[in-house]
């Protein structure tokens, strides 16, 4: 990753100024396979009760959600140990606690909010004012906006996306994603010099078989990948965490 370097100094003219250069971060990383084997039983694949292709195609899908879930976790893990601005928690989202980390990032020139759609949902409670002592109002092309996405789309002037969270589809109700968080990323700087790296190593390579015995049909899928925290003289990322339950 790159490693911002470079400096200017003020001296007397015909000094001699330091020289600077701009840096890098590398570090190796062993990749992981990530695999998936489904198998079908050959009379029903001729007799077209079954579809190799379709069968790909679901294993794919099961492979790319593995790998999501395992980039995001090596993601959560690292930014729980970083300090504010770049990490912040509060029993739901807690305008004093997140707003220092959007204001962090605009002072770059802007900044980008990304979280589960339950999350975005809390920040339309956020732009209110207080009209008195016991009554916030809220702009009607906010509430406008709230009714007809279930989140806004701009805070604090930084644009808000919201990620897909599709199901684990593991005989569970859970998500992908963890819907508890929210990032808040730089957008004017250079997107090497963002802390997560994700590695492929070549694409995804297929072995098929027949067993002769079960008459079965068989496909091993596998893909190398791995995704490594690469932080330089900061994470230019931030994470909130809401602690609330539910």
């Amino acid at each position: 990753m790159k490693l911002n370097g470079i400096r200017a100094f003020i001296q007397a003219k015909g000094a001699t100024t330091p020289r600077t250069k701009e840096g890098y971060k590398k570090l190796n990383l062993e990749t992981l396979s990530v695999s998936a084997r489904p198998f079908i039983n050959i009379v029903e694949l001729q007799n077209g009760l079954a579809n190799a292709a379709d069968l790909v195609t679901k294993a794919t899908y099961q492979m790319e959600v593995a790998i999501n879930k395992h980039i995001q976790d090596v993601l959560l893990n690292a930014a729980a140990t970083w300090q504010a601005p770049y990490y912040a928690s509060g029993s739901g989202v807690v305008k004093a606690n997140f707003d220092p980390l959007v204001l962090f990032w605009l002072r770059m020139g802007g900044a980008a909010i990304f979280g589960d759609i339950v999350e975005l949902n809390k920040l339309s409670q956020l732009t209110g004012f207080a009209a008195n002592t016991t009554t916030q109002q809220f702009a009607g092309s906010i509430i406008e906006e709230t009714n007809r996405n279930a989140y806004i789309g701009t805070y604090l002037s930084a644009q808000v996306v919201r990620l897909e969270n599709p199901l684990m589809d593991d005989g569970t109700d859970n998500f992908l994603f963890d819907a508890k968080k929210l990032f808040v990323i730089p957008t004017m700087i250079d997107p090497g010099m963002r802390p997560l790296k994700v590695v492929f190593e070549g694409d995804v390579f297929s072995t098929e078989n027949t067993n002769i015995n079960d008459l079965s049909w068989e496909i091993r899928l596998d893909q190398y990948f791995n995704a490594a925290i690469a932080k330089g003289d900061r994470p230019y990322l931030s994470m909130y965490a809401d602690t609330s339950v539910g």
